[in-house]
């Protein structure tokens, strides 16, 4: 016996053509750290060997002075940087302890970070461009190639943030740092492990790239 499809055929006339976002340059732009996403916790595999799962992060950035038009609206110009795992304290072996030296140079292996003390304050952005694949193919999208600390002394030259400032909650997902996740962020945030808190295990000999295929 066939299966039955339920769902009407799809028209394809009611699709909706919407116009890509302008690309920024690639170059070098200043930034504020606007937001810190909860990713949550997730699967991690090793050589083909499962690991303990891990918590992991990204940091929102807000380009300061660039804007785009969402729903004929002009909104500050969001970036979200790969994601990272973390762990209780920065490790040397981790990639936390790089990006939070971006924004407090007094920073120290086995030191608990206070996220929210480094909201509001300002970077530089090297931007680059990754082009989509599958469906998306033809598409370029912009992405945070690599982050860099500002001197003390050109910082106050930097124009304040203008989105609001937040922590994100992977368990709350009507927080508005949730809500602005997209591309790389948005895929690892949908596939977290959901009411598990793994945090037991001391290893942090694992891999933080992402060799997988993106949908976007």
């Amino acid at each position: 016996m066939a299966l039955i499809r339920r769902s009407p055929p799809q028209d394809d006339s009611d699709k909706k053509d919407f116009d890509p976002i302008p690309n920024l340059e690639e170059k070098e732009y200043e930034a504020r750290l606007v937001m810190v996403a909860d990713l949550g916790m997730q699967l991690q595999e090793y050589n083909g060997e499962e690991k303990p799962s891990r918590q992991e992060i990204a940091l929102g950035l807000e380009i300061v002075g660039e804007t785009i038009l969402i729903d004929e609206k002009e909104v500050p110009r969001l970036l979200w940087s790969k994601p990272f795992k973390i762990f209780h304290k920065l490790t040397k072996k981790g990639h936390e302890l790089k990006f939070y030296s971006i924004f407090d140079s007094d920073a120290k292996v086995n030191q608990v970070p206070d996220w929210d003390a480094q909201l509001g304050k300002c970077c530089s952005v090297r931007v680059v461009h990754t082009q989509g694949k599958g469906d998306n193919a033809g598409f370029t999208y912009d992405n945070v190639g690599l982050l860099l600390p500002i001197p003390e002394k050109y910082r106050d030259g930097v124009p304040p943030a203008s989105m609001e400032l937040a922590i994100g909650d992977a368990d709350n997902e009507d927080n508005v740092v949730t809500k602005a996740l997209f591309g790389l962020t948005r895929f690892v945030y949908d596939k977290r492990i959901q009411n598990q808190q793994d945090t037991s295990a001391s290893d942090v000999d694992l891999l933080d790239d992402y060799d997988y295929d993106l949908p976007y």
